[in-house]
């Protein structure tokens, strides 16, 4: 029987080290936020996630702007297969034509859907494709990923400890009036 009564000892050990901790992580925490009552916390929990919310949009617009990448890789794939779709153009025997069309069809294909794909873009315009621009706008908006991408993720991490705080102060504050009677009980019963 004594083993049992070392088991729940340990098991009570444990879970007040456990506790302890969670109460030294929530202190730090509402000490770094300068944060005096619940509402507070609370508040800053919202400001937190709104910060992760902003981010995550920040993201995902960037992401969408980041199609320029297919700008550059279609215009690419135009400027690769224009040699072998010029000969094509000018080849006036139907029969030669249609032989080189045979032999080259992948690369005039690849061509074709490039450039609908460029003057879909472009939208009309003649003037030259900027892909100098474009080349310029990815990377810019390929480090703005990355930067963001870093707080997104640290923010998310610092979310979830954060809720792990707000559920052990929360625990606290309901376990805390608990410990109190068990102590003036304890007090009653000594007296």
């Amino acid at each position: 029987m004594s083993h049992i009564a070392d088991g729940k000892q340990l098991e009570n050990r444990w879970q007040k080290i456990r506790n302890l901790k969670t109460q030294a992580s929530v202190l730090v925490f509402l000490q770094r936020y300068n944060i005096t009552d619940m509402a507070q916390l609370v508040q800053t929990i919202e400001t937190i996630n709104e910060k992760y919310k902003d981010l995550a949009d920040k993201v995902q617009k960037i992401e969408r702007r980041l199609d320029i990448a297919t700008h550059i890789t279609q215009y690419e794939t135009r400027k690769d297969n224009r040699a072998v779709y010029n000969e094509y153009a000018k080849e006036k025997d139907p029969k030669k034509r249609e032989a080189y069309y045979a032999k080259h069809k992948t690369e005039i294909e690849a061509f074709k859907s490039a450039r609908d794909y460029l003057n879909a873009v472009m939208n009309g315009r003649t003037d030259p494709v900027p892909i100098k621009e474009w080349r310029a706008e990815q990377t810019k908006l390929t480090a703005a990923k990355f930067t963001l991408t870093e707080r997104y993720y640290a923010l998310q991490d610092e979310l979830r400890s954060v809720e792990q705080l707000r559920k052990g102060a929360e625990n606290i504050m309901r376990d805390e009036p608990q410990e109190r009677q068990r102590t003036r009980a304890q007090e009653r019963d000594l007296s």
